[in-house]
């Protein structure tokens, strides 16, 4: 991650969007019960209000790199619902 994270743009959270994704589409959000960075229950709340598929993991924040098989089954799984 180190290699390709990029900071923000400046302007970042003044940008203004028109809509919001995660009110039309389907959703799927991961929580890291270990997770130290951002509370698992906030990440519930927040999976909660998009109506997302929700799957808690055993990890940290970053649990592509903990536990990427798990994450990519989450994937292939929301790619299977989309068909």
């Amino acid at each position: 991650m180190l290699a390709t994270a990029n900071p923000p743009i400046a302007d970042l959270f003044d940008q203004q969007v028109p809509g919001n994704a995660w009110r039309a589409k389907p959703s799927w959000y991961i929580v890291g019960l270990q997770d130290r960075t951002v509370n698992p229950d906030r990440e519930r709340a927040s999976a909660e209000r998009m109506k997302a598929t929700t799957v808690s993991l055993d990890s940290s924040h970053v649990p592509m790199l903990s536990q990427p098989k798990a994450v990519l089954d989450v994937i292939r799984n929301a790619a299977k619902t989309l068909e």
